[in-house]
């Protein structure tokens, strides 16, 4: 029988994604990024603009630079190689398979997972996700928490992700009727955690866990198998290469159901941690994004969240008022770059 530890997991990000995705970094880019927060939290990101010098993206009426990925407010964004960049990436599909691991990839994921390395690794800036999240201190982040009761369970969580969550748990019971392993997965859950304000050790990153954006599920029993690659490191050496069938995770339609909500998971990591799911609406769009642009190809194997919102439909907020200038300009744009992006210069 397994007791509900002290969950306490130290998340390097951006984690290493490079056999996770085919979509080279080139690809994921400001602009596209930007776009993707404005398309997720349409209630929030009042703006996207090219500003005549890089992307901006303005949050409850403050700016932010992309600054090479770092997010950062105008008297930072010349400072930009003082921070790490945030993580950003095309949320897979399928669970990786670690069988597919190059020996020089292992040794990758073997030198990023030491202390040696989380602790030297730049820090990025909060400052960005303070003003989405709403809360740049704990105790403005702690003004923003509800506590409800999901899958049975007491949890205190954002208050973003409350309306999320109801509708994750309704389609999970729903679900359960008719599938037995849902079924058998509900009384199999023994500790739900949500809200735990704290800083990734050795950092001054926070963990999705300290927004209270972040739902860890452990079960009562976890039959030898790993659930968290630290806690496996403890004991495994080869701990990335652990087969996914040695891993626990909950069963695929439940984490279906958390992804068409927003959430990604976790065991979809490089650093894997099958019991963490985190509500990052942004990643599902960045790939609605990408296979928008990549229609005239193939799309099916990004068909996610759900069906990439049947098939990119996705509405802005209502344009601002613009001179006939600007008119002319967007109408140019939408004429010779019809994949929905602007471009500097136009």
């Amino acid at each position: 029988m397994m007791t509900a530890p002290l969950v306490r997991k130290f998340y390097v990000f951006p984690v290493l994604f490079f056999f996770l995705s085919p979509v080279s970094a080139q690809e994921i880019t400001g602009e596209l990024v930007l776009y993707a927060y404005r398309y997720a939290y349409p209630e929030k990101v009042s703006a996207v603009a090219w500003s005549g010098e890089d992307w901006t993206i303005t949050v409850g009426g403050e700016t932010f630079y992309w600054a090479q990925g770092r997010l950062l407010p105008l008297p930072l964004r010349d400072k930009w190689e003082s921070y790490g960049p945030h993580g950003y990436y095309r949320y897979p599909s399928e669970i990786p398979d670690p069988r597919r691991l190059a020996p020089e990839q292992v040794e990758r994921l073997r030198t990023q997972g030491s202390a040696e390395a989380r602790l030297s690794r730049i820090d990025h800036n909060n400052a960005f996700e303070a003003a989405l999240y709403g809360g740049g201190t704990r105790a403005a982040v702690e003004r923003n928490l509800k506590k409800i009761t999901f899958l049975g369970h007491e949890i205190t969580v954002h208050k973003l992700i409350v309306e999320p969550l109801g509708r994750v748990e309704e389609r999970i019971r729903e679900a359960a009727a008719g599938d037995k392993e849902i079924e058998a997965f509900l009384p199999s859950i023994s500790y739900l955690g949500g809200y735990n304000w704290r800083e990734i050790q050795g950092t001054q990153r926070r963990s999705y866990h300290s927004w209270g954006l972040a739902v860890d599920i452990q079960p009562k029993q976890l039959g030898n198998k790993a659930i968290y690659w630290q806690w496996e490191r403890e004991r495994n050496e080869n701990w990335m290469l652990v087969p996914l069938e040695r891993r626990w995770q909950p069963p695929e339609g439940v984490i279906r159901i958390f992804e068409n909500e927003g959430f990604t998971w976790g065991g979809k990591w490089a650093l894997y941690d099958t019991m963490h799911f985190e509500f990052r609406p942004e990643l599902h769009e960045i790939n609605r994004l990408l296979a928008q642009k990549a229609a005239d190809r193939e799309i099916s194997a990004s068909q996610t969240a759900p069906e990439l919102r049947r098939l990119f439909p996705r509405s802005l907020p209502a344009p601002q008022k613009t001179g006939p200038i600007k008119r002319l300009l967007q109408f140019l744009n939408a004429v010779l770059y019809p994949d929905g992006f602007s471009r500097p210069g136009l």
